[in-house]
């Protein structure tokens, strides 16, 4: 994972922290500091480890006893000031709205709880009767979806007129979350955060000025929410909405800058939000040797995870494969021959002789899509997102006009004006030598309907054969095969590696191939 914030951008930083702050001496000795704390910045930490020379040049600068000094020091961490007293200021927010009281509830004995719910799950159901906002962790396979169901039914049970959201940070995952709680209720809307906050050109339409109209707010995937969008959330909100956050915390950090998620579940912070902090730990997907190795770098905290995957038995649902990093793995060249086919044959017939689509087939094909992923860490690179797409598509990835009929395809924007959300799947269909893209979109009220978009309405779309680790969360397949190169830069990516691959194995349901280099001379 390299930086693409120029290295101007880090010397212009600290040029302007001499300047406005000047340190009485060694002011250069703290440029590279100054770089560390923005390449953090830029791959979402808002703080960083120091090293005790680090250490001692901070504390003989003057940057942390200054007014409106820019650093802020926590134990042996340091990170910018405005980030994280931002981040601070969220935390503060969501721990006194967690203090608000609305109602007593009812008495548990007057409305037993279902027998199947743990003791776990029922604590977090009855805690939303006492608190204002619930926190509920837990890995795969926990429950956390079932347990939000019952929360929502007890709530409308005791407020029927609640007005109760769901959210996620992708369309992947609010589409999912929607499925799961729609059949006990059907009118609840689910969209994802950017399109509850009508996000735009201009930022969010949705503010402290035109706050959201709910009583409730349920937001899934917890993990994938930064910062500036938590802040905007907050804004938004009414002070009586109570909140609902749910996610795992061993998933990746956001894209964006501030993992409010893993902040939230540092002991003393959970200590404060009381009966409000529910982990769930008993799990109730059996999925094998995938379940397994989840558990294992769920709970490891080494720096080679090579023992954990050469553990992995023969046979299982979960393998470690090896090849050459000269060439694209043979296993991946031969399943995109096999799915390629596959998605032709259930294109065909897609539109009637009157053009218009046929909704049970292209529900089938956009089925079959979501069942298999084949995941990247990176984008660019051996077995990166663009290294697959070079070797299976040659020079036609980059012109939609030649794109296969049956190719994956990705949306890279949001654009609520046509229900498509970052990271919402598509598949290309040729009609007239000219290009169409099936999508299942959303509609205003929380349903979704199939659409045939030509490429250039979009604003940003690309092949989908294979999708990056980051993009994948709140998806899950029935297969995922990961390509697992080495490290680039193994200093700034070994903090992530554990939660890259833990992220990307938890979107197997039934098989799992981890494919790593043959030899240490593959990578040179």
């Amino acid at each position: 994972m390299t930086g693409s914030w120029p290295i101007e951008l880090t010397e212009a930083v600290h040029a302007t922290l001499l300047r406005r702050c000047p340190p009485p001496r060694h002011g250069d000795e703290l440029q590279p500091l100054c770089c560390e704390l923005t390449q953090a910045l830029e791959a979402g930490e808002l703080t960083v480890e120091l090293t005790a020379e680090q250490h001692q040049l901070l504390v003989a600068s003057g940057w942390l006893e200054q007014q409106n000094c820019p650093v802020q020091l926590q134990s042996n961490r340091a990170g910018w000031r405005r980030w994280v007293d931002a981040m601070d200021d969220v935390i503060e927010t969501l721990i006194q709205r967690g203090s608000i009281k609305h109602h007593k509830g009812s008495d548990p004995a007057s409305s037993p709880l279902p027998k199947q719910l743990n003791p776990e799950q029922q604590q977090a159901v009855l805690a939303l009767d006492q608190v204002s906002v619930l926190l509920i962790s837990g890995g795969p396979g926990t429950g956390k979806t079932s347990t939000v169901v019952e929360v929502l039914q007890r709530a409308l049970s005791l407020t029927p007129e609640l007005r109760v959201g769901l959210a996620a940070p992708t369309g992947k995952a609010a589409r999912r979350l929607g499925e799961a709680v729609r059949p006990r209720f059907q009118d609840l809307s689910c969209f994802t955060l950017h399109r509850w906050l009508e996000a735009g050109r201009h930022g969010f339409g949705r503010h402290q000025e035109r706050p959201l109209e709910l009583d409730l707010l349920v937001i899934d995937e917890m993990s994938m929410v930064d910062l500036e969008l938590m802040q905007a959330l907050l804004a938004a909100l009414p002070s009586g909405c109570r909140l609902v956050l749910v996610g795992d915390p061993a998933q990746l950090p956001p894209i964006g800058s501030g993992a409010v998620w893993n902040e939230l579940q540092a002991p003393k912070i959970r200590q404060r939000f009381g009966a409000g902090a529910i982990t769930l730990q008993t799990t109730y997907r059996n999925r094998g040797a995938i379940a397994s190795l989840a558990a294992s770098l769920r709970s490891s905290d080494q720096a080679n995870i090579q023992p954990l995957l050469d553990a992995l038995p023969d046979s299982g649902n979960a393998r470690h494969r090896t090849d050459s990093l000269r060439r694209l793995p043979l296993l991946v060249t031969r399943w995109w021959t096999e799915r390629l086919s596959t998605l032709q044959t259930q294109a065909v017939g897609i539109l009637t002789d009157d053009g218009r689509i046929d909704a049970q087939a292209a529900e089938a094909l956009l089925n079959t899509l979501e069942q298999e992923l084949v995941l990247c860490p990176r984008r660019r690179g051996p077995w990166s997102l663009d290294d697959v797409h070079r070797s299976l598509l040659g020079k036609s990835r980059h012109d939609p006009q030649q794109w296969p009929t049956g190719l994956p395809v990705i949306s890279g924007a949001n654009q609520p004006e046509l229900g498509l959300a970052n990271g919402d799947l598509g598949v290309n269909l040729c009609m007239a030598n000219d290009s169409r893209l099936l999508f299942r979109v959303l509609n205003d009220d929380g349903t979704t309907t199939l659409r045939l978009l030509h490429p250039s309405r979009l604003h940003a779309v690309e092949p989908a054969i294979a999708i990056t680790i980051h993009r994948s969360q709140g998806s899950e397949a029935n297969r995922v095969i990961v390509l697992w190169p080495p490290s680039q830069d193994s200093e700034r990516e070994r903090p992530l590696e554990n939660r890259l691959l833990y992220t990307a194995i938890t979107r197997a349901r039934a098989s799992l191939d981890v494919i790593t280099t043959t030899t240490i001379s593959d990578a040179s």
